[in-house]
């Protein structure tokens, strides 16, 4: 056997318990583990390092568990406004669609009307009928950039100052 197939073998051994390696591999493995002490030698222990820690009892104190616990019904209620919001973005989203589609057919009837009423070329009362039909969406998408949350990083930075705070 060469160093290789060794370096395979304890790759293997490392990756069977925490993320799982597939039947091919495992077969391949078993297979080495019979024939090379060095390899079975190092599985043997660390599957008795893994007994070991799995049977050591695991204590907490009461601060960590109570700030754990603390941080955790936060982000549960986090999460439960964030659905809210969700829920009122999807209802605003489907009372928008449908107005649009009515505005529009409703728009398309009236420049039709006011081209013939006035004389004037279709596409002049077209463009005002488009300008105007639009300005809703941009007033509301300006209004929801300025309510725009802390992007990814700064929420970040946020969590870890708090999380620094808890601690000390």
């Amino acid at each position: 056997m060469n160093g290789s197939d060794h370096e395979r073998a304890r790759e293997l051994v490392l990756l069977r318990e925490v993320e799982g390696i597939g039947d091919s591999d495992a077969t391949w493995l078993a297979s080495h583990l019979e024939g090379c002490a060095e390899c079975s030698g190092l599985a043997e222990e660390l599957e008795l390092a893994e007994r070991t820690l799995r049977g050591l009892p695991v204590t907490a104190s009461v601060s960590l568990v109570t700030a754990t616990q603390a941080r955790v019904r936060q982000r549960a209620a986090e999460l439960r406004d964030q659905q809210a919001r969700n829920l009122l973005i999807g209802i605003s989203f489907c009372l928008g669609l449908v107005w649009s589609a009515g505005s529009a057919l409703a728009g398309l009837r009236l420049s039709g009307w006011l081209a013939d009423k006035f004389h004037v070329a279709p596409w002049i009362i077209a463009t005002g009928l488009v300008t105007f039909w639009l300005a809703p969406a941009v007033a509301i998408a300006i209004g929801l950039l300025a309510h725009h949350p802390l992007p990814d990083a700064a929420r970040a930075d946020w969590l870890a100052a708090r999380f620094k705070e808890n601690l000390l």
